[in-house]
C-alpha cells in the first residue's frame, strides 16, 4: 500500500507544472531505489523484490495519472495560490533529510544544480503538438520527471503540449497518448540508467546535483505569484505552508537514511 501511494503522489506531481515528480520520489526515500529498479527493468534483470516494487509503484502512479488529471486542474483553475502553498511547504520540508544525506557539501555541484535548473525554467519554444513531434517532446518531458527538482509538466508547457497531452489523458485520446507515450517510456528508461551510473560512480557529487535542482524548484513552486491574494488568503497560504512543511518534515524524519 505505501509503495501505491507513493507512486500516486508522484503521478500527481507530475500533472502539476513546476512541481516534479523526482523530487517526490526523493522526499518519500525511494528515488535511488527507483531509477536503480527501472534501469535493471531496461535489461530484463528484475527479481521479484524490484517486480514487486516497480509494479505497485506503477499502479499508484497509473491511478492518479487518469483519476487526479480533472481534479489537479480543477485545483489548479479555482485555488492555485493555495494548491502551490501546499506543494511549497511539503517540499520546504525535505530540505533539511536532504542536507544530511549529502555526505560532503559541494557547493560547486549545488550551483550546476541550480543553475541547470534556471536555465530550464528561462527556455522559450514554440512548436505544434503534431503527431510527431510528441514523441519527442515525451522523452524530453519524460527525461524532466525523473530528474529530481525538474517539472515534466512544466518542459511540456514550454514545448506547448501540455493542454494537448492532459485533455488526451482526461479523454483517453490514444492518436496523442501513443505517440506521446512512447516518448515518455524511452525518456524514463534513458534517465534511469543515466541516474543509477551518477549514483553509483560518483554518489557525493550526484546527491550535491541533486539538491541543488531541488532547492531551485522552491523558486518556480512558490506561491505567491500564482494569484492575488487578500490579508486572510496570506495567512491562510502560511498555514497551509505550515502545516504541509511539519507534514514533510515528519515523514521525512520516518524515513530510512539511504
Amino acid at each position: 500500500m505505501k509503495n501505491i501511494i507513493s507512486g500516486a503522489l508522484i503521478g500527481v506531481a507530475n500533472l502539476v507544472p513546476g512541481i516534479s515528480g523526482g523530487t517526490i520520489a526523493v522526499i518519500l526515500g525511494i528515488y535511488e531505489k527507483l531509477v536503480k529498479t527501472i534501469a535493471d527493468l531496461t535489461k530484463f534483470k528484475l527479481n521479484k523484490e524490484q517486480f514487486k516494487f516497480i509494479t505497485t509503484v506503477g499502479m499508484g502512479l497509473s491511478i492518479a495519472l487518469l483519476l487526479g488529471a480533472k481534479l489537479m486542474n480543477l485545483a489548479l483553475d479555482k485555488a492555485t495560490g493555495f494548491t502551490y502553498s501546499a506543494f511549497f511547504g511539503l517540499i520546504l520540508g525535505t530540505i533539511p533529510f536532504l542536507l544530511k544525506n549529502l555526505g560532503k557539501v559541494r557547493f560547486d555541484y549545488i550551483l550546476v544544480g541550480i543553475f541547470l535548473f534556471l536555465f530550464v525554467e528561462n527556455i522559450q519554444f514554440s512548436f505544434t503538438a503534431s503527431g510527431a513531434f510528441l514523441p519527442f517532446a515525451g522523452f524530453i518531458a519524460a527525461f524532466a520527471m525523473v530528474m529530481p527538482g525538474l517539472s515534466g509538466s512544466l518542459v511540456m508547457l514550454v514545448f506547448g503540449v501540455y493542454d494537448t497531452v492532459i485533455k488526451a489523458v482526461s479523454t483517453l485520446n490514444l492518436p496523442v497518448l501513443i505517440p506521446f507515450g512512447v516518448g515518455v517510456v524511452s525518456g524514463i528508461a534513458v534517465c534511469a540508467i543515466f541516474m543509477k551510473y551518477l549514483y553509483e560512480r560518483f554518489p557525493e557529487i550526484t546527491k550535491n546535483f541533486v539538491f541543488g535542482l531541488v532547492a531551485a524548484s522552491l523558486l518556480k513552486i512558490q506561491p505567491f505569484d500564482k494569484q492575488v491574494f487578500t490579508w486572510y488568503g496570506y495567512v491562510l497560504t502560511f498555514c497551509i505552508m505550515s502545516i504541509c512543511f511539519v507534514v514533510s518534515l515528519w515523514f521525512t524524519k520516518q524515513t530510512k537514511r539511504p
